[in-house]
């Protein structure tokens, strides 16, 4: 895991589907106490938000899934400066 600006990590994940070797991606604060991880799926992207809200929802690859990650990485990292960025490839 390495420590990444704020925005640098939002651009990552907001470009990983996008990624066809990419298979997890995970963002943590500092604390590691909240985190919101993409993972491929069988059938598309699945979104996993610990911390503020425990919730796993499938994602679109279209504008509405982007929609859905932007809005969680808003709630999780409401006030983050750095995060922790850790990537799985195949």
């Amino acid at each position: 895991m390495k420590l990444v600006p704020v925005k640098q990590a939002q651009a990552k994940l907001l470009n990983a589907m996008a990624d066809k070797r990419l298979r997890v991606l995970t963002l943590a604060t500092f604390k590691k106490d909240r985190s919101v991880t993409l993972r491929r799926a069988t059938e598309g992207w699945e979104l996993e938000e610990h911390g503020f809200a425990n919730a796993t929802m499938p994602l679109d690859a279209g504008p509405v899934g982007k929609r859905l990650i932007r809005e969680a990485f808003r709630r999780e990292f409401p006030r983050s400066n750095k995060l922790y960025l850790s990537e799985t490839m195949d």
